[in-house]
């Protein structure tokens, strides 16, 4: 008697069921991602959560031109990497490239939180808000962007290259309802952490002499505007006035 194997494409899990896994177990997927402890990922892991492979990451990339990203308050997860901005220190890139002069970036709020598992410290959460200026080097206004952010170790940064995983979604405005997938405690969560955040955090040289450095080219622009605009109206003044002239020389 032959054993026949029937092979099935992956349907998907029915209506109604939802991947809603605690801080914990985000942790023990990261575990798994890394092949630490003798982990190993779920069969099915890719489907709930993607890696984003790019060199760019999370950090670099809008949202909404992220896989399977809604606006209507439900969750995504990914897995991906984190870079440092620049070669000295610790602080992360999170600014996202865009096609115009806006200024779109992550900034975190409140605190670094420890994740505890069987009561020992495995990894750290941050909560990060994306803000963005339409005008680069102009006064960024927060969105409704939120990201959870879960590295392993102890150490409040996580290390530069490695995979992180994270919880993206959009907040819904006061009165709006969000979806089943968002839960009380992720709005919660956000929301005193925002509480614990005033106003941005000052910004390190690096980003202060890039903003300088926007609102210098700016200011260029607009005098090369502004000489063109008075060089072109002088000159159609004196054409006038020459043409004033001829005419009156012809009586």
């Amino acid at each position: 008697r032959k054993n026949y194997i029937v092979v099935h494409q992956w349907p998907g899990l029915p209506k109604g069921v939802k991947f809603d896994p605690s801080d914990q177990e985000l942790l023990g997927h990261l575990l798994a991602k890394h092949d630490r402890a003798g982990s190993q990922p779920h069969p099915f892991i890719d489907e709930f959560i993607p890696t984003v492979e790019e060199a760019d990451g999370i950090c670099y990339t809008h949202p909404q031109k992220l896989p399977g990203v809604k606006q209507d308050g439900s969750v995504s997860h990914f897995f991906h990497r984190t870079f440092k901005a620049y070669n000295t220190g610790t602080r992360k890139r999170r600014k996202i490239n865009t096609s115009d002069l806006a200024d779109v970036r992550w900034h975190k709020t409140g605190k670094t939180k420890p994740v505890m598992v069987d009561g020992q410290h495995l990894g750290c959460k941050k909560i990060m808000v994306l803000y963005m200026s339409t005008v680069k080097g102009g006064k960024p206004k927060k969105t409704n962007w939120v990201m959870h952010q879960y590295h392993l170790g102890t150490g409040e940064d996580e290390q530069n290259g490695e995979y992180v995983v994270s919880k993206l979604f959009f907040q819904q405005q006061n009165g709006q309802k969000s979806a089943l997938e968002l839960t009380n405690t992720d709005v919660m969560e956000t929301t005193v952490a925002e509480a614990d955040l005033t106003d941005l955090p000052e910004p390190t040289a690096e980003e202060e002499d890039e903003r300088i450095s926007s609102i210098s080219n700016q200011e260029f622009l607009l005098n090369n505007e502004y000489n063109a605009d008075e060089e072109a109206l002088h000159s159609h003044e004196h054409n006038t006035y020459q043409q004033t002239k001829h005419k009156k020389c012809l009586r």
